[in-house]
């Protein structure tokens, strides 16, 4: 019994500190892939964000993003990144920065060769511009299309009325 009380003194210890064992966890996606996330994303509020560990906006508006998911996480607002990192060593990046952000939820690395197809699964709309974020109601319905930085107020005003 004691030595349970003392793992989960240690847990909580290294949760209050914000060294949680969760490693983030990275997927390939393509545009079949968008298809499938955004299917099964129905009855939620999806809020799909493209970005890039080079693009200066992306990486500064990715708190703003983080605590949109965890002030509405529990009320249905799911949140999804997808890098668009396409270098060398774009996983080893982007896995950097997840884990530097403390991203312990799974998210994705755009693994298309199509740029065209890839950008027009998302929404024909689309320039490809980075950052761009994506708002979609509970039944799938593009509703937003936020292409620049943002922020948590902003990011508040366009999902609250959808929940």
């Amino acid at each position: 019994m004691r030595m349970l009380l003392t793992v989960f003194a240690a847990l909580v210890v290294l949760q209050a500190q914000g060294q949680t064992s969760a490693a983030p966890v990275l997927h390939p996606i393509d545009e079949k892939g968008l298809a499938e996330l955004k299917a099964k994303s129905k009855g939620s509020v999806l809020v799909l964000n493209f970005w890039a560990t080079w693009c200066k906006p992306c990486v500064e508006e990715f708190p703003e993003l983080l605590k949109l998911r965890q002030t509405y996480a529990a009320r249905g607002v799911q949140l999804v990144f997808v890098s668009i990192d396409d270098d060398a060593r774009a996983r080893q990046k982007v896995l950097a920065f997840l884990k530097k952000m403390k991203v312990s939820f799974p998210s994705y690395l755009k693994s298309s060769s199509d740029d065209e197809r890839f950008i027009n699964a998302v929404d024909p709309a689309w320039s490809g511009a980075l950052p761009a974020t994506f708002v979609f109601d509970k039944s799938g319905r593009l509703v937003e299309t936020i292409v620049e930085e943002t922020t948590f107020k902003e990011l508040e005003k366009r999902v609250k009325p959808l929940l």
